[in-house]
């Protein structure tokens, strides 16, 4: 269930009001296509995939590597000291919650770094996968909560390759979309319009999964989402 987890986790980060606005900006850098191209029925779909799975692959490298370095810090502490550990972990996640509730209102996790060097020119896949790595580090800050709850779990797994398997599953949740929409752009771009329209609801729902996530922490009994991967 922690795969489930980790995958709606990601999806559920693609929707945040900090980055679904802008999608159809980065989708017309990322494909090379105006946004009114990317619209049209003629253009061949099979010129725009391998943009936007470079860009998702680029994305998710930088995931995994955070993802087995949390699974590496979380191997040195006891046992004893990580039940503690994930009992602080949960409080924070429960933290997390509240603030895409709107109960708190946490600066930090409003801000994101752009590398805009980045998206403006049109270049090669290999640029295109620059993008991608950007674009994990640079908007890390605003999928925060979300993306932090992971690594919480990641902390938990009994190796560092689980670990970044499990940020590889988060990274698909959060990249996938992007794809769908290279592929299926005239449908998706009226899917992201709907979304854009219900990103309050979207928040909340973030929100409600963080706080039982941290609840589980406190109370222990995260073995309810965490069988082995």
């Amino acid at each position: 269930m922690d795969i489930w987890f980790a995958f709606a986790a990601g999806f559920l980060s693609f929707t945040s009001a900090c980055i679904l606005p802008l999608i159809p900006s980065y989708m017309a850098v990322i494909t090379g296509l105006s946004v009114n191209d990317l619209t049209n029925s003629k253009v061949e779909r099979f010129k725009v995939m391998p943009r936007s799975i470079a860009f998702v692959v680029g994305l998710i490298i930088p995931l995994m590597l955070i993802g087995m370095g949390a699974t590496a810090v979380g191997a040195i502490f006891t046992p004893a000291f990580s039940t503690f550990l994930s009992q602080f972990l949960g409080f924070i996640v429960i933290i997390f919650g509240l603030q895409l509730l709107g109960l708190l209102n946490i600066q930090l996790f409003q801000r994101e770094v752009r590398f805009q060097r980045f998206f403006q020119q049109k270049g090669g896949l290999f640029s295109v996968t620059l993008m991608g790595m950007a674009f994990g580090f640079g908007w890390t800050p605003c999928i925060g909560p979300m993306l932090s709850s992971i690594l919480i779990l990641a902390t938990d797994s009994e190796t560092i390759w689980q670990g970044g398997g499990l940020l590889l599953i988060y990274g698909l949740g959060l990249g996938i979309p992007f794809i769908l929409i290279g592929l299926l752009s005239s449908i998706s771009l009226k899917f992201l319009r709907f979304l854009q329209r219900h990103v309050k609801v979207l928040s909340v729902i973030s929100g409600l999964l963080l706080v039982v996530l941290g609840i589980l922490l406190v109370t222990g009994n995260m073995a309810y989402i965490t069988p082995t991967l």
